[in-house]
């Protein structure tokens, strides 16, 4: 009986923890982070940037990738926790609003992976991660919850369009905005 019940409980909070894990990384990654990373990306003066950061110590690499990352995770908690007491709105803004720092960060870390992976303990780290994202993505739990999120998903697709085209339009206009002004000089 006392088993039964610990699984329950079990289930439940790993059912709200996939959700999380749904609903936060993959629809807002897909439909906002991954335009402004590929923006991001795509900016001919970070290119420079790129042979600069290529040209660092692993050391500075590593606490530069650390404090960003540490910074954007400490503020995806802050805002889950401000969204779980009720202030959905600033946990809303707090977390649309670190998403360039994790979209910068993820362009970093694809920068820098080489030599930050050259750490043993990071590297294991990594792969550690990894395999946990493997085992939840393959687990029971997070099949059924994500089967069922499938509609949700599609609705908020259609939902978030405008805005995903928004931003799309934007980046697409600061684009052309800074070729412009490049080629003027």
């Amino acid at each position: 009986m006392l088993k039964k019940i610990i699984a329950k409980i079990t289930n439940i909070v790993l059912g709200v923890l996939v959700t999380v894990y749904i609903v936060l990384e993959e629809l807002v990654w897909e439909n906002i982070a991954e335009p402004i990373y590929r923006f991001i990306h795509g900016l001919a003066i970070l290119r420079k940037a790129e042979a600069l950061i290529d040209r660092l110590n692993r050391h500075v690499l590593l606490v530069l990738f650390l404090a960003l990352f540490i910074q954007v995770e400490l503020l995806g908690i802050f805002a889950l926790k401000l969204i779980g007491t009720g202030k959905v709105v600033a946990g809303t803004a707090l977390y649309a609003g670190k998403i360039p720092v994790a979209a910068f960060t993820f362009w970093l870390f694809r920068i820098a992976k080489e030599k930050l992976m050259t750490f043993g303990w990071f590297k294991q780290a990594y792969d550690l991660i990894l395999l946990l994202i493997e085992r939840i993505k393959a687990s029971a739990i997070h099949q059924s919850i994500a089967a069922r999120l499938k509609e949700v998903k599609e609705w908020l697709k259609i939902r978030l369009y405008p805005a995903r085209l928004l931003i799309s339009k934007i980046m697409e206009t600061l684009r052309t905005s800074i070729t412009s002004e490049k080629s003027s000089r």
